[in-house]
Formats: structure tokens, C-alpha cells, sequence
């Protein structure tokens, strides 16, 4: 009987052997990063790295610059660098899209980790800790985002960081079997290799030169009366019935929610701990960490005041750890004409946006 035991410990012990050597050579080696569908979550983390590195120019003074998508539709690097008179001011775009505080985190650990490449670290989270929601601890998304950017030593402090239970044991899985929140790509590209190889070689050979190239998207939003009761548009001239459910069901509805005192007290904590573990890394550098808030949406100028930082995010300007634009910065830019949806900026907005964040981060840095 013991025997027999022993015989299935063994093979248990063989069988736990091989998918850790598979692994370590397949996924932490970043061997497999190379070939992440480059539209998928985790792929979008990579190819934002490659961009990063791609256009980091050295010699030059590089602003990195992190958001969501709010960020990379709205910033334009090229009008960036022509808008400022600073000799060797360069930004660089490191937007995301979904991204958060909790996953710029781990970008600039990858890309920058000695806490010295950049002149200057811009990111865009909300300026106050009651805008999300949602608990932004609990974005489970974050895992997949992440999945080729963890390391065994994140074993007890990246699940910690959610709140929910479940999710604490799925990003402890993520870290010790990184195949496991890739699983999905992974049948995706052993299904069709050659077509995925295709798609990451286009996205190697063109991703940066596109982007760099893109002017924006040209469609605007009309100036809707706005009925005073409702707080939702009274008409929608010129604007076709999915787009009018899709802003009733995702803008106005929301527009001036307030999340639930738990969401607020939760989201506190989640901007404390990781924007004071930023703090931290750059602390003594000499490279200082700037806030500010990108346009918020295509109404939010004209029927929600501009945003106070408030909880952790105030704390943190009070204290000069960090330092940060006025909410009022971009709120002339929320308005309809300069958003092609309900979160993003058209071309015109992107030009207006681009200058005038250029040209308030050069003047900081004066």
C-alpha cells in the first residue's frame, strides 16, 4: 500500500516537475510574449512595451506619458513634441486601454527599472477617489492585462491587492502557472500558428510607425440641448438610434452617479497603496511623478463641476509627493464636437488636448 503511495507521489511530484519546466521555458522566459495576439489584453501590455522602447529617444528628455484609452486616442506624441519650446523634450505615449494604476505599476517596473530613463512620469488616473464606480481593487481584468509581466516574487503582494477572495486565488494561479490566464491565446495560436505569427510580425514591422501616424477619428457628437430635469439630452438630431441607446445606457445614466460609501472607502486605499508604492520608486530620483485628469466626456464640461482631488489623491499633492494639474485643466475640451464617442476624443479634441497638456508639463518642468 505504501508502496503504491509513494509510486503516486512520485508521479504527482514528475507531472508538477514538467509543467513547471514548461513554463519556465515556454512563458517566464518571455519566449511566448513575442506572440501574444497583439488585440488581445495581455498583448496590448506588450505592445505598449514595444512601443515604449521603440520611441524612448536617448539623449532627449523623455516625458513618459500612461493612461487608458482616454490617453491613446487623445495623446499625439509628434503634436506633443511640436507644441513645447524646451530643447530636447520628448514625450512618449504608454496608454493602455482598461488599463489602471495597479498595471502602470508593473509597466514601469519592466520599462524603466532602475527609476531613472524618464525626465518625468505623467500618469492619468481620476483625480478623486469617488469618481469609479466600481472597486477598482477587484478589476479582475487586471490579471490578463499582467499575465507576462509577473514574477514568482509577486506571489504575496499582487493577489493581496484584490479584495475579493476569488480573485486572490486566481492571480496566485496567474503567478505560479502563467499558462493558465493565457489559455485562451494559447488555443487561439496552436489552432493557427501562421496566422498568428502573421498578425505579430505586422504588428513588430507597422505597430509603432501607425501610431505614430494617426491623426485621430474624424466623427463629432452634435451640441444636444440638455433637458434640465431629465439631465439627458431633450432631442438627438442627428444621431442614429444605436448610438442614442448606447449614450443613455453608458453616459447619461452614469453621469452623475455617485459609487456607494464602501466603493469610495475601497478605491482610497487602492490609489493610497499603489500611487504611494510609485511615490516610493521614484522617491530621491530627481524624476517627479505628475497627475492630471483627461477629459472626462463629451457633456461632463457643460453638467458636471470640474473634478477637486479628494482622500488619497489630495493627501499626496498636500505633501508634494506628487504633482498634479488642476481639474479645470481640460474641461473647456468636454464638449460634444471634440468626442467621436462618449469617452474619447475626436481629432480636433486630440489637437487641443495634446498642446495643452505638452504645454503644462513643460512649464512644471521649468
Amino acid at each position: 500500500m505504501f508502496g503504491r503511495l509513494f509510486f503516486l507521489l512520485r508521479l504527482v511530484g514528475v507531472g508538477i516537475a514538467i509543467v513547471a519546466s514548461f513554463d519556465a521555458v515556454v512563458f517566464r522566459s518571455g519566449w511566448y510574449a513575442r506572440y501574444l495576439e497583439p488585440e488581445s489584453v495581455a498583448g496590448a501590455t506588450r505592445s505598449t512595451v514595444r512601443r515604449i522602447e521603440a520611441t524612448t529617444l536617448p539623449g532627449r528628455r523623455n516625458i513618459l506619458v500612461i493612461g487608458n484609452s482616454k490617453v491613446g486616442q487623445g495623446l499625439s506624441t509628434v503634436l506633443a513634441d511640436s507644441a513645447v519650446s524646451t530643447h530636447g523634450l520628448h514625450f512618449v505615449a504608454g496608454a493602455i486601454p482598461g488599463s489602471d494604476v495597479r498595471i502602470w505599476y508593473y509597466l514601469l517596473r519592466e520599462i524603466d527599472p532602475d527609476a531613472r530613463r524618464f525626465r518625468a512620469i505623467v500618469l492619468a488616473p481620476p483625480l478623486a477617489v469617488d469618481e469609479d464606480l466600481a472597486k477598482m481593487a477587484d478589476h479582475a481584468a487586471d490579471i490578463a492585462y499582467l499575465a507576462t509581466l509577473l514574477r514568482l516574487g509577486d506571489i504575496a503582494s499582487f493577489p493581496s491587492s484584490f479584495e475579493d477572495p476569488i480573485l486572490r486565488d486566481r492571480a496566485s494561479r496567474a503567478i505560479l502557472f502563467p499558462a493558465q490566464p493565457l489559455r485562451q491565446d494559447v488555443a487561439t495560436f496552436l489552432w493557427a500558428p501562421a496566422l498568428r505569427y502573421a498578425k505579430v510580425k505586422d504588428s513588430e514591422a507597422n505597430g509603432v510607425a501607425n501610431y505614430l501616424r494617426y491623426l485621430g477619428r474624424s466623427q463629432a457628437f452634435p451640441d444636444l440641448p440638455i433637458d434640465p430635469a431629465t439631465r439627458a439630452p431633450s432631442r438627438w438630431d442627428g444621431i442614429d438610434d444605436p448610438t442614442r441607446q448606447g449614450l443613455l445606457d453608458h453616459y447619461f445614466r452614469w453621469l452623475h452617479a455617485r459609487p456607494a460609501p464602501d466603493v469610495v472607502a475601497s478605491n482610497d486605499r487602492y490609489y493610497r497603496h499603489w500611487l504611494g508604492l510609485l511615490v516610493e520608486r521614484y522617491r530621491g530620483t530627481g524624476v517627479p511623478i505628475i497627475l492630471f485628469e483627461a477629459p472626462r466626456g463629451p457633456w461632463h464640461g457643460s453638467e458636471v463641476p470640474a473634478t477637486e482631488p479628494n482622500g488619497a489623491i489630495a493627501d499626496l499633492i498636500a505633501s508634494g509627493d506628487v504633482l498634479a494639474l488642476p481639474g479645470s485643466t481640460f474641461v473647456d475640451i468636454e464638449r460634444p464636437h471634440n468626442f467621436f464617442d462618449f469617452q474619447h476624443m475626436n481629432r480636433a479634441g486630440r489637437e487641443l488636448f495634446t498642446a495643452r497638456l505638452a504645454q503644462r508639463i513643460e512649464a512644471l518642468l521649468r
